[in-house]
């Protein structure tokens, strides 16, 4: 009882993040019951009949699953092959900003987007390369790099590049914050001596700075590879439309239309899909976390 009142202070900073975990995480989780179940909302969890993996097995039979499961698991591994190194490259290259007011400014400008919501930042970017008056369309054209305007959003071809590029221009400067943190933590001392010995910016970078944060660079890694099979619902819902639809539908939008024509009755089948997605991100993690043990790098667990 006396190291607990001795440290009473510390558990009072970390009793309102165990409250969130407990409410909104851990309580929760009891519903997942319903995947195994016929649920009726009027019934309710505990008089609901139980039927099995009939639910599990309505979900991987329906007409497009195969399909969005491709694209889900296509643009997860677009994202993360090319944004997260992308990522660490942005905070390389804020971290060599020596003007205090412009680095700022850089960090400032490249976060705000990420506070702002998939509907506002969709509705920003069809404007933007609307084919009537978009800003995009008319410089293109101004430029003569176009002919006429071109409907960015209603070409297959063209639809994955803005996805990858609105994508990093929304979350990027958000999540360069913990690189950003990384690199201010190693002791400046390191790159002084590189530079007595008369080392380039570049070899500082390749010899200290990534060295430096290899291990969060593997920790950021492994939380990623666990979300393989979360595409980003919020983006992909907003930013489709019926011309680009067969590339833009993932798992997440698939049960939400599903729900959306099932109403009351559809509970069961999204939370299956939610099981689905948790058990591949938890072997996926699994995994990763494995072979950064093997490569005697950083792991979480």
């Amino acid at each position: 009882m006396n190291k607990l009142y001795q440290q009473k202070w510390l558990i009072a900073f970390a009793l309102p993040g165990f409250l969130f975990f407990l409410v909104f995480a851990y309580l929760p989780m009891y519903g997942v019951v319903i995947s195994f179940q016929d649920f009726d909302v009027f019934k309710g969890v505990f008089r609901s009949d139980f039927v099995g993996f009939d639910n599990f097995k309505t979900l991987f039979d329906m007409p497009d699953f195969n399909n969005a499961l491709k694209n889900t698991i296509l643009i997860s591994a677009l994202k993360m092959i090319l944004l997260f190194p992308a990522t660490v490259v942005f905070a390389l290259m804020i971290n060599e900003i020596s003007t205090g007011w412009f680095r700022k400014f850089v960090q400032t400008t490249s976060y705000l987007p990420y506070f702002v919501s998939w509907v506002i930042a969709a509705g920003i970017w069809y404007k933007l390369l609307s084919i009537d008056g978009g800003v995009v369309n008319d410089l293109l054209v101004s430029l003569g790099i176009l002919k006429e305007p071109f409907y960015f959003l209603a070409d297959k071809d063209a639809f994955y590049p803005i996805i990858l590029f609105t994508e990093a221009w929304k979350n990027m400067g958000f999540s360069a914050i913990i690189f950003i943190a990384s690199l201010s933590a190693i002791d400046v001392q390191q790159y002084e001596a590189a530079r007595v010995d008369g080392a380039s910016r570049f070899r500082q970078i390749w010899h200290i700075s990534l060295p430096g944060i290899k291990n969060t660079i593997v920790l950021m890694f492994i939380l990623n590879a666990s979300n393989l099979l979360k595409a980003g619902q919020d983006q992909l819902w907003t930013m489709s439309n019926v011309t680009v639809q067969q590339k833009a539908e993932i798992l997440d939008t698939l049960v939400l239309r599903y729900l959306k024509d099932m109403g009351l009755t559809g509970y069961s089948i999204g939370t299956a899909m939610g099981i689905f997605q948790a058990f591949i991100g938890l072997v996926l993690f699994i995994v990763c976390n494995y072979l950064a043990k093997a490569a005697k790098s950083d792991s979480i667990i």
